[in-house]
């Protein structure tokens, strides 16, 4: 895995490094940029790799940290996969509310403003229509 670094303002590619390493990344930066270029640096926007934390704010210390939506997203969407299945094991196999967690589950993922309530749709696990 490499390490690219982005301009928020330009979206241009600043850096890419050959790797993730928190010594390569801290090397880059305390001898490319000076102290007081680092300082200027508003907003740092990192995934949710906890060893960026650590080093960050010694890097810009007055930056903000902000965790990037992608993964913040992905990481919602895991956990509610996660729940869901916890709730199949509880449940009888065979149930009908089994079925529809097990066929369906593409609809937790969707906004409830794109689920269409008036529209009936052919639900596979359970072999009737239902409105999602």
């Amino acid at each position: 895995m490499s390490f690219i670094c982005c301009d928020s303002e330009t979206h241009e590619i600043v850096a890419k490094l050959n790797d993730r390493l928190s010594s390569s990344i801290i090397e880059y930066f305390e001898n490319r940029y000076s102290v007081e270029e680092r300082q200027r640096v508003e907003t740092v926007v990192i995934d949710l790799n906890a060893q960026y934390q650590s080093f960050i704010y010694r890097l810009f210390p007055n930056a903000e940290i902000i965790i990037d939506r992608f993964h913040i997203v992905q990481l919602i969407g895991r956990s509610l996969d996660r729940e869901r299945i916890k709730l199949q094991k509880s449940i009888d196999y065979q149930s009908r509310e089994f079925k529809i967690l097990k066929s369906q589950w593409k609809l937790f993922h969707k906004n409830a403003k794109e689920l269409e309530t008036a529209k009936q749709v052919y639900l596979k696990g359970v072999n009737e229509y239902m409105t999602p």
